[in-house]
């Protein structure tokens, strides 16, 4: 079981680094995560988005009522 799990997503990229038994666990998972966030970044392409930056495809703040 790892020490630390960080998970960073924007609603399209989603990142999980977990880290185990490493000293500053929490500094290192985050600035792990950071780095490979700018990585998905500068290789994906920037014209291809769906339009609904921000939104996750998950959301379950607003539902209709037939749901």
């Amino acid at each position: 079981m790892p020490d630390v799990t960080v998970k960073l997503s924007d609603g399209i990229r989603d990142i999980t680094v977990e880290i185990t038994g490493a000293d500053e666990a929490l500094r290192r998972a985050e600035e792990t995560a950071i780095r490979l966030y700018d990585v998905a970044i500068a290789g994906s392409p920037t014209d291809r988005r769906a339009g609904f930056a921000g939104w996750s495809p998950s959301s379950t703040t607003e539902r209709s009522p037939e749901e």
